[in-house]
């Protein structure tokens, strides 16, 4: 498989205020629950993009940042609990090699087996997963279209995204931005709602 052509970032010409992805890439091409071609999706993926939003938990709230730079994926979580209390922060990084391999760079917090070679990667960093399978020519066929608070997704059923690994115990579908393919939510298809690692109403998404 030809690896597409790596796009160069300008850092300095997008400066601070990055121009937000406009909406109009949303909803208007698909409808909600429609099987969509991942193939055509993923290569109009842009090599970077940057995500932040909240999770409200009762105690707590996460801050999340989720960000890519070409072959390196990141997620960062701040949580803070009532009255602004710091309870501590995840800084999670992964890399994908041109052979679809992922590796991690730092923040894995599995048994070293597994970071050695970790392909089961899930929540924000799922994306690295799907580029994985792309590079391999393993990419699931399809993924389904849905509406994340006005921002258009597509969602690709977990089994599909770890082929090689066993099903999960609760199925989660990670939700990546249609525009860049940040995840930004979580399906479950059991309660036919969005659950979980997913960003609250108000999350932005900004790229190159």
């Amino acid at each position: 498989m030809i690896r597409r052509r790596r796009q160069l970032i300008a850092l300095a010409a997008c400066g601070a205020g990055a121009i937000a992805l406009a909406t109009a890439v949303s909803a208007s091409a698909w409808a909600t629950d429609d099987r969509v071609e991942l193939a055509t999706v993923v290569a109009s993926w842009p090599a970077a993009y940057e995500a932040t939003g909240m999770k409200s938990e009762p105690l707590y709230t996460e801050h999340i940042a989720v960000s890519r730079d070409d072959d390196t994926f990141r997620v960062r979580i701040e949580v803070l609990g009532q009255g602004d209390a710091a309870l501590g922060t995840q800084d999670s990084t992964v890399r994908v090699a041109d052979d679809g391999t992922v590796s991690w760079v730092s923040g894995c917090t599995k048994t070293p087996a597994l970071c050695a070679d970790d392909t089961q990667l899930r929540g924000f960093l799922a994306t690295a997963a799907l580029v994985g399978l792309d590079r391999q020519g393993r990419l699931p066929a399809t993924g389904t279209a849905r509406d994340l608070h006005g921002t258009a997704v597509v969602c690709v059923a977990d089994a599909d995204l770890h082929p090689d690994a066993a099903p999960a115990t609760v199925r989660l579908d990670p939700c990546f931005d249609r525009a860049t393919g940040a995840v930004v939510g979580h399906y479950s298809p059991g309660s036919d709602a969005f659950v979980g690692a997913t960003l609250a109403p108000g999350f932005t998404v900004t790229g190159p």
